[in-house]
């Protein structure tokens, strides 16, 4: 109804750079949920292994 209350549509350029911004902290994000494990797995470092016996005997 009032189109002063509507934002204007950033420049191209202005979007691009934006764009971007929010696909590196995206690629940061998934880096970090990707690696988590292997730190993990790094950080306890047991001497003793964990194995699993399935075996109903």
């Amino acid at each position: 109804m009032f189109l002063g209350g509507m934002p204007r549509r950033p420049d191209k350029a202005e979007a691009h750079k934006t764009l971007k911004q929010h696909l590196t902290i995206l690629g940061l994000w998934i880096c970090a949920i990707r690696a988590a494990p292997f730190i993990f797995s790094l950080v306890t470092n047991r001497g003793d292994k964990l194995e699993f016996d399935f075996d109903d005997d």
